[in-house]
């Protein structure tokens, strides 16, 4: 029989999915759309362009600058992680918003577990691109530049999803140590 967890923390992770589903099909992975649907003046996607370009305007960040044709010998783990997040994290994601938000009946094993891996690919992914800031030249993208970006953009994709990890693993350790104690109580009858 399928055990559900209910927390509160429940809710933070519907929301994170919530956020977390316009990031990945509008920022990210815009790219992934026909190029009608997004670059033209007017078209249906163009605000998330203008958006990804302001953003890039202000900050200068090659990261969401990536491309197929501009990886030649950097960041080529770039493309490898943007399918990550739309073969693996994608689903997991609209799972999370169904199982938590439209179902509302909590996490069960194998979620909670499916979100462990989830959680550690999401915050390795995005230390991977924290470390690659700090290796970024100084001329190009000052010290001041590399700690807001840092602190204000990388940071909490990795901080939160670290969270939920832990939170995640102390879920699965809490089945394990309840089975553990049932096995046991068997065992003296």
């Amino acid at each position: 029989m399928t055990t559900f967890t209910i927390s509160w923390m429940n809710e933070v992770w519907l929301v994170w999915s919530v956020l977390q589903l316009p990031l990945i099909l509008l920022v990210d992975n815009l790219e992934l759309y026909p190029e009608r649907l997004w670059k033209p003046s007017g078209s249906p996607l163009h605000f998330a362009y203008g958006a990804k370009q302001d953003y890039i305007a202000e900050f200068n960040d090659p990261i969401p600058q990536w491309s197929a044709a501009t990886a030649s010998g950097h960041d080529s783990w770039m493309g490898l992680f943007c399918h990550l997040e739309v073969i693996f994290a994608l689903p997991i994601i609209l799972f999370t918003i169904f199982r938590l938000g439209i179902q509302r009946r909590g996490t069960s094993g194998a979620h909670e577990l499916v979100m462990l891996v989830y959680a550690f690919e999401a915050a390795f992914t995005t230390l991977t691109c924290m470390n690659d800031v700090l290796y970024w030249d100084s001329a190009v993208y000052p010290a001041a530049l590399k700690q807001k970006l840092l602190t204000n953009m990388y940071a909490p994709f990795f901080v939160i999803p670290s969270i939920l990890f832990v939170d995640m693993a102390s879920r699965i350790l809490g089945r394990f140590r309840e089975a553990d104690a049932l096995l046991a109580e068997k065992k003296t009858r």
